[in-house]
């Protein structure tokens, strides 16, 4: 008669099993880890990389923030600090919870560990949610302007015109808002390969 804690060799163990069933029984929890989590440290280092970009975001949102810069929409100021910040966040979230998957394996107690990546991960698509819409907004105050906007002013008498906005600020956020569009679509289409693998 076999015990319970005997090793099948091709179930292994009773807790193994119990395990897995635990995992197949919470489908969504790998769903939702497994659209966040990099799969490698090459993607941590990349992502650590990376944080130039909203760092840039935010120097030159903060350097041309004042409304005189860009009277014809002075949003995209605003725009770019609010796009800077939430993207900041957003790797430094995607960041943590790859570390914390990676621990969980040699961790005596994975329950706290698997919590905090959870959270992490739910934080980590709420920014892309916001992210995503908030780049709609801002194509909305950058397009919208794009036949009237002029990049010239009157340097003598310092007189800046309605339609004005100064070409670096406008520029760079037309550019901006392009390849963050671009990397929405990657960002997706990586997700959906991903995961479509991992189900099968």
């Amino acid at each position: 008669m076999r015990n319970e804690n005997d090793v099948d060799p091709f179930l292994g163990s009773s807790s193994e099993r119990q395990s897995l069933n635990e995992n197949e029984s919470q489908p969504w929890i790998n769903y939702i880890v497994g659209a966040v989590v990099s799969p490698s440290v090459i993607s941590v280092i990349i992502l650590l990389l990376l944080l130039f970009i909203p760092i840039t975001v935010l120097v030159v949102g903060i350097n041309y923030h004042d409304p005189h810069y860009c009277p014809i929409e002075p949003h995209i100021s605003t725009f770019l600090i609010v796009h800077g910040s939430v993207l900041f966040g957003w790797i430094i979230f995607t960041i943590i919870p790859t570390i914390l998957a990676k621990k969980l394996s040699s961790n005596d107690e994975p329950y706290i560990s698997g919590i905090i990546v959870i959270i992490f991960s739910v934080m980590t698509i709420i920014c892309t949610i916001f992210l995503i819409i908030w780049t709609i907004v801002g194509s909305i105050w950058t397009f919208n302007v794009f036949y009237w906007v002029t990049y010239y002013y009157d340097t003598k008498n310092n007189f800046y015109p309605y339609n004005y906005c100064q070409p670096e600020l406008y520029r760079f956020t037309f550019v901006y808002i392009i390849l963050s569009y671009i990397f929405v679509f990657l960002q997706i289409c990586y997700y959906c390969f991903n995961n479509m693998f991992n189900w099968k």
